[in-house]
């Protein structure tokens, strides 16, 4: 996996829990021949821009404001390859609670966001120049599940596209219920092609696809389990095929699932654990089928979020609670190896990385 020749830099965009006072989104520069981070810039103006999707194709960077009471806000922002710098365009309101999560389609001419609280997927045009256009459609979810605390309502935690075709999953965290919704492009709105329900208890998270199958990996945040489904293009089903826990036997602390990534060479698949605070590493099998291989310490506080920097070989993983973003290498055998670099960045939650 290791390519010492790899002189590629990146962008870093980095989302934060942070006040709209203060920087709240960061660009950073990943020097992938040093594997070293810096600051580039950073703007202000968002309350808790969280989550962030970028559409580098048309050097646009989207965000959710992670609001309460009705003000949740989608962000829009050119980016400036030259000098990094962010300009917002403008915002709408999600109409709901605590949005989580963002994505941009693959013809980059639809926002879709999910509203972690009030549980519901919202759908935006996107109109010339990266503007976000007013609201075209909103499903409401319902139901809860056995767990009295985090799943007393529907939470849907994240809306990814399939590759290559118009169904889009979204895991709801509170109701353990995968959904598959296909986009009507011509008038912005949601259809429910179908529902897979999870292990009560499981509280499904975050997504993953394989490179080159059809397979989807789904984190589930409170079994700290990885579930494994191939997934058909003509309709969008979801077959169940494996579960598999993200910590060692003996571990008998607290510790819940956040992210999932799969490495370009679709031979590795990794998962965040918060509490346990590693990364957990899996080697997958011909089958698509997982098997363990073991766990690399973050080298901080309850990593939310990480991402692998494609063709240098690098792990990016953002400590949300010691303020601090640490970079990893991946050796031949899959594991993060520490380069004891890192970052200050306060309450870091999001990385999405692009070549510069």
């Amino acid at each position: 996996m290791v390519h010492t020749d790899q002189k590629q830099d990146y962008y870093v965009f980095v989302g934060t829990y942070s006040l709209a006072d203060t920087q709240g989104i960061h660009v950073l520069r990943f020097q992938g021949s040093e594997g070293k981070l810096s600051k580039v810039s950073g703007i202000a103006g968002v309350d808790n821009p969280s989550y962030l999707a970028v559409d580098a194709a048309r050097n646009i960077l989207y965000a959710v404001s992670e609001n309460g009471s009705g003000e949740g806000a989608v962000v829009s922002y050119h980016f400036d390859p030259e000098s990094g710098e962010l300009t917002e365009l403008n915002r709408q309101l999600t109409q709901g609670d605590y949005p989580c999560f963002i994505s941009v389609n693959e013809a980059g001419d639809y926002l879709l966001t999910v509203n972690y609280m009030s549980g519901s997927v919202c759908v935006y045009p996107i109109q010339g120049q990266g503007m976000i256009g007013s609201m075209t459609g909103q499903i409401q979810h319902i139901g809860r599940s056995i767990h009295s605390e985090r799943q007393e309502a529907p939470h849907p935690h994240a809306i990814v596209q399939i590759p290559g075709t118009n169904f889009w999953i979204v895991p709801d965290l509170g109701n353990d219920t995968l959904y598959v919704y296909k986009l009507d492009t011509h008038n912005g709105k949601l259809h429910l092609q179908t529902k897979v329900q999870s292990e009560p208890g499981s509280g499904p998270r975050h997504v993953t696809f394989h490179p080159t199958e059809a397979l989807v990996y789904i984190i589930n945040e409170l079994s700290s389990a990885v579930s494994v489904y191939r997934y058909n293009t003509k309709d969008g089903a979801l077959f169940h095929m494996q579960s598999i826990s993200t910590l060692a036997d003996d571990f008998k602390g607290v510790s819940t699932c956040a992210d999932i990534h799969i490495s370009a060479c679709g031979r590795f698949l990794y998962g965040s654990n918060r509490g346990h605070d590693s990364i957990t590493v899996f080697r997958i099998l011909d089958d698509g089928q997982l098997v363990s291989l073991g766990y690399a310490p973050t080298m901080g506080k309850t990593p939310r979020n990480f991402s692998l920097v494609d063709e240098s070989d690098f792990m990016l993983v953002a400590n949300q609670d010691s303020d601090n973003i640490s970079i990893f290498q991946l050796s031949e055998t899959g594991i993060p190896v520490s380069t004891n670099q890192m970052l200050e960045v306060m309450k870091p939650v999001c990385l999405k990385v692009i070549p510069i």
